[in-house]
């Protein structure tokens, strides 16, 4: 699986809230970096990020460029209801999502 079709089919699970998928998806020691967040781990990447999350409507790609085992994506949705903008840098590992920093907000338009 090329890593563009892993993130649309990542983000696929996260819209169907298919843990099991996105977790088989991240290599063996997978960092989550945010704002509020350090290198977490896939535990705590649980615990914080996909519990608080109860829908998430289409995503809308604006852009995704791949070079390498680096992508990234600059995406707009609705979490929870919430109008959301975020940009994410993946990196890959044998076939799997290794890291993603993702620095998000609310778009200035629809």
């Amino acid at each position: 699986m090329n890593n563009q079709r892993l993130i649309r089919n990542y983000f696929g699970a996260w819209q169907n809230r298919d843990w099991d998928f996105v977790e088989s998806e991240l290599a063996d020691g997978f960092t989550f970096t945010s704002q509020y967040d350090d290198h977490i781990g896939k535990a705590e990447y649980k615990e914080k990020c996909w519990n608080a999350v109860r829908e998430i409507e289409d995503f809308e790609v604006v852009t995704m460029i791949e070079q390498g085992d680096e992508a990234f994506l600059w995406y707009k949705s609705r979490v929870n209801g919430e109008r959301v903008q975020n940009h994410e840098h993946f990196t890959f590992e044998d076939g799997n999502i290794k890291s993603i920093t993702v620095f998000f907000g609310r778009p200035a338009d629809d």
